[in-house]
């Protein structure tokens, strides 16, 4: 059967509304068949199931109901019809392609003809079912599979299906679907609402390959997702977002091969909540943008040391949210190896000095390398590190701390308050008293006493200059220029650092940058280098 007939738990369309049938009989004292229906929105319904006194069937919402004709509803098609209509031979010389209506909207309103080349060849290639790989069907009114095995015979070499937003009515019209897909990894039945299967592990051979699910907008609570999850013993990526998840249980047999996970636009608020999923020991991404997270904080865990949880955790993204405490950043730091973190739009953030809260932010996590997107090169965590140091110098003088490493007792609050400031002096050297004093705006105040050194000149001595830390690399480079009669476009200028003893060296790759934003200071050494 290509087409679906009107039957208690189907799922139809009217007038580009979603439902699901719950009754099919006469509601007197008018002649004829209505069906009893929930809309997905309860704002196109009038009642809960019930009329002139008499119970009809029960919705989830007191508003959610109403009776339609039948003709007003459509049951929709197979997904082999929907397949031959997306991508099926037409016979046109333009591929399908409606001609009149591509144009575009210039000046004054006025429409310029727009000729689509290749189309036709592109429709006879996509005609081919057996060879498509990807296919999207979303919003293609499919109620199931269909009769026989269509898809099976035609279409067998699908690795990726969207079906997303259609009219499927539960698991087992998506396993009857799936299970002519022998090769089908990547599954999206996002906006589809599906009863839930009643055994989920019979199931389970029609997603045997599948590794990538897409259950977005489905009103889904956690515990549904667990009984359903022996569906899919081998998937790899889980998108839940926009569901009815607000408690997370922790996964003991399934889903032990998830990789990555993403929880966007739940109500799940704590944090507690989500180390719930932190002995999943293949995780590596998290998304849990827009939850309504506060804090951050691993309990059972100490400042200095590194959580059991979350092993295999590389990116984390908590994007919209609502963390307003540096402590939430101390906190993650105890991640083992975190190195990419979104986190964009969350309170803390919110200060038009965006550069300096990036550094605080690299300064408090020392495993991280990419930062809302943005590399985090060598170079500005070390900048950012030596800034760090200076910035909290003062409060940690006066908290206990001192240069000299016997009488260095800083306080328990301002360990809890700065954790990796001990592992950074202990990485760059403490800060000097002057580095920690408020400086002055004079420019006397803001040179750099470095030197210049070349070594294709090993008996010269380096030459001592005062520098503004503003000076670009390009002033430097002219500087320099004169200093060696050398062609600015040939230099190659690098600097070492007086803290570190036969330490690497750091090349100065934007010419556009300032000297502070290499965390240039006085005693380092500037490198010069020609080709």
């Amino acid at each position: 059967m290509d087409r679906r007939e009107q039957s208690i738990g189907s799922r139809f369309v009217s007038d580009g509304r979603y439902g699901t049938v719950l009754y099919v009989g006469e509601v007197p004292p008018t002649k004829g068949t209505w069906l009893g229906v929930e809309w997905d929105d309860p704002s196109r319904g009038k009642h809960d199931g019930s009329h002139e006194g008499v119970r009809y069937f029960n919705t989830s919402h007191p508003t959610s109901g109403s009776f339609i004709r039948p003709k007003k509803a459509e049951f929709g098609v197979s997904c082999y019809i929907a397949l031959c209509e997306r991508y099926g031979m037409v016979d046109d010389q333009h591929g399908g392609i409606i001609q009149e209506e591509m144009f575009v909207k210039g000046g004054r309103n006025q429409l310029t003809t727009v000729e689509v080349v290749g189309a036709k060849s592109v429709n006879e290639q996509q005609s081919q079912l057996d060879q498509l790989n990807t296919v999207a069907l979303r919003g293609m009114n499919i109620f199931g599979c269909g009769p026989g095995n269509q898809l099976e015979r035609n279409a067998p070499n699908i690795t990726e299906l969207d079906v997303s937003q259609n009219l499927l009515s539960s698991w087992e019209d998506v396993a009857n679907i799936t299970k002519q897909l022998p090769n089908l990894e990547t599954l999206n039945i996002s906006e589809n609402k599906l009863r839930l299967p009643t055994d989920p592990v019979t199931l389970q051979s029609s997603f045997k390959r599948l590794k990538n699910l897409y259950l977005v907008r489905m009103g889904l609570t956690w515990d549904q997702i667990l009984l359903c999850s022996s569906m899919w013993p081998h998937i790899a990526q889980l998108h839940v977002c926009f569901n009815n998840i607000t408690t997370i249980a922790q996964p003991t047999e399934t889903l032990q091969d998830l990789e990555m996970l993403n929880f966007e636009g739940n109500g799940i608020h704590g944090w507690d909540e989500i180390q719930h999923l932190g002995n999943l020991q293949r995780l590596t991404t998290l998304i849990v943008n827009d939850i309504g997270l506060v804090d951050i904080k691993f309990c059972d865990t100490r400042l200095s040391e590194k959580t059991p949880l979350f092993p295999a955790l590389k990116a984390l993204s908590l994007t919209k949210n609502k963390i307003a405490e540096w402590s939430a950043f101390n906190e993650l730091n105890k991640l083992r190896g975190l190195e990419e973190l979104r986190i964009k739009l969350n309170p803390l953030l919110d200060h038009p000095d965006q550069e300096t809260l990036r550094q605080l932010v690299v300064s408090r996590l020392g495993t991280l390398k990419m930062l809302n997107g943005s590399e985090v090169t060598a170079k500005e965590r070390k900048g950012s590190e030596y800034d760090y140091l200076k910035k909290y110098g003062q409060n940690w003088m006066k908290a206990g701390g001192n240069q000299d490493q016997e009488k260095n007792k800083p306080s328990q609050e301002f360990i809890e308050e700065h954790p990796r400031y001990e592992e950074l002096i202990k990485k760059y050297g403490a800060p000097e008293d002057s580095e920690m004093k408020q400086q002055s705006s004079a420019l006397k105040h803001a040179l750099i006493s470095i030197f210049i050194d070349c070594p294709y000149f090993p008996d010269k001595a380096p030459m001592s200059k005062k520098l503004p830390g503003s000076m670009t690399i390009q002033k430097l480079k002219n500087l320099v220029q004169r200093l060696y009669k050398v062609d600015v476009a040939e230099l190659r200028l690098s600097y070492t650092s007086t803290r570190k003893k036969n330490g690497p060296e750091f090349e100065f790759d934007n010419d556009l940058r300032q000297l502070s934003y290499f965390a240039v200071e006085s005693g380092d050494t500037i490198v010069v280098r020609w080709t």
